[in-house]
């Protein structure tokens, strides 16, 4: 992981922030002081997620929630496709 793990993952929420913006159905909510949450609108994933830094360890959580049946498997799939710019990030348990 990157010495600088702050830089980096403020680095990853700045950029995942615009690059969710691009994405249909997807909409970053403003003003979130924990990371970057994004409401997810379409009708097959009704849902959001969070991504933070953690307080104390260089890792980066993430939540997700949805409202259809499967809905979060197709976030977290479309969420990976996005992380997959970030070379230092270990998304293997995205799937």
């Amino acid at each position: 992981m990157d010495k600088d793990f702050g830089s980096y993952g403020n680095a990853v929420i700045g950029k995942l922030t615009a690059m969710s913006a691009l994405e249909v159905g997807w909409e970053p909510e403003s003003n979130n002081f924990e990371g970057i949450r994004v409401r997810c609108t379409n009708e097959n994933e009704r849902g959001w997620f969070l991504l933070r830094m953690s307080l104390h360890d260089p890792v980066m959580p993430l939540n997700i929630e949805s409202d259809s049946a499967g809905g979060s498997k197709i976030i977290a799939e479309r969420l990976k496709s996005l992380l997959s710019a970030f070379d230092l990030l270990d998304c293997s348990s995205l799937g």
